[in-house]
């Protein structure tokens, strides 16, 4: 991989590479605090931050390790995209990623969706146009298929927790989706439960449909459907709509996601309605707030920390001998944590 030659944007001519001197020069700083701002090793001043960062881009500088990486072909830097790091569930699987990144002696840059298809679609460009020597993909929302297949042709992609219809060859950790829907189905119809609202997450993605065929196989009863995005404020307005509607006589709650399924806790409450005495809840994920709240929420455990870990390390294995990994999967198990948000219907 090779580099334009630097030039300074007053002449034609070709200069040389900015250095470490010429960055400090153009800021006004000492090289040291230009080495400091860049590695973050110490605090800086954020004025003089902001200088030194504008210099560096302005000038095109490379620091000497990184140019000897780009020399080799390698920057020991990978990329990990999530949609929501403020749910618990991706921070634990970033924690796994960058762990096992950091155990490599690899690098890892975060991108954050908030699962807005847009936002990852410029986060998709920007990884393209960087130094990287891999990504680990965990989707949030229905992914650009064209955007990813152009990502695989520059370098190896691990998808984490979700897999991407039409995308040939990848490597896949994932924690067992559908027997996670056919625990939470079999726990409730075991219990007595015979109608149940199934709130799912958007449905061109996998592990959403995966957890609700699932469900819907084990309950065997009767399903009302109503399609969320994961997010808390989704599965309260979701209920407190078929509330409002008259419709829910369903005497159980299974929401696709504990944040979900705290916002059903919510509109439960608030429409005068006791847990688990009038509606059971089951939710997906246990992450680590779900045994706190009131009641304590019966839920289907997957270990995302495992699954970000995994991805991480699989990618990691062929990416350091400079190979191309082979298209594989890798099935994580999950369990039913029987907690207080559930207990035979009342009538």
């Amino acid at each position: 991989m090779t580099r334009e030659p630097y030039r300074d944007g007053r002449s034609s001519a070709v200069r040389r590479p900015a250095s470490i001197k010429d960055v400090a020069a153009a800021a006004g700083v000492s090289p040291t605090t230009v080495s400091h701002v860049l590695s973050g090793n110490r605090p800086v001043n954020e004025e003089t931050a902001a200088r030194v960062r504008g210099v560096v881009n302005r000038l095109g500088y490379v620091p000497a390790s990184l140019a000897r990486s780009l020399q080799a072909g390698s920057t020991s830097v990978i990329g990990l995209l999530i949609p929501d790091i403020s749910n618990t569930f991706f921070a634990e699987l970033a924690k796994g990623a960058e762990d096992a990144a950091h155990d490599l002696g690899y690098g890892l840059i975060l991108c954050n969706t908030e699962f807005d298809a847009d936002r990852e679609d410029r986060y998709l460009g920007m990884i393209r146009s960087r130094f990287i020597d891999g990504m680990v993909y965990a989707s949030g929302s229905p992914p650009s298929l064209r955007r990813l297949e152009a990502l695989m042709g520059k370098f190896p992609i691990a998808l984490a927790d979700e897999e991407v219809d039409g995308l040939e060859g990848a490597l896949i950790a994932t924690a067992d989706h559908e027997a996670g829907g056919r625990l939470a189905g079999a726990h409730l119809r075991e219990l007595g439960h015979r109608r149940a609202l199934m709130l799912t997450g958007p449905r061109a993605l996998r592990s959403s449909a995966a957890r609700a065929a699932g469900f819907v196989r084990a309950f065997g009863g009767e399903v009302v459907e109503r399609v969320g995005d994961f997010k808390e404020d989704s599965g309260r307005r979701l209920v407190a709509a078929v509330l409002a509607e008259g419709l829910l006589d369903c005497t159980a709650v299974f929401a696709a996601n504990d944040l979900m399924a705290f916002g059903a806790l919510t509109a439960l409450r608030e429409a005068g309605l006791t847990v688990p005495h009038d509606v059971s809840v089951v939710g997906f994920d246990d992450i680590p707030v779900a045994s706190l709240v009131d009641p304590p929420l019966t839920t289907v455990h997957q270990p995302a920390y495992d699954v970000g870990r995994t991805a991480t390390a699989q990618l990691l294995q062929y990416v350091s001998r400079g190979e191309v990994p082979p298209a594989s999967r890798h099935t994580l198990p999950v369990e039913l944590k029987v907690r207080g948000s559930t207990a035979p219907p009342a009538r």
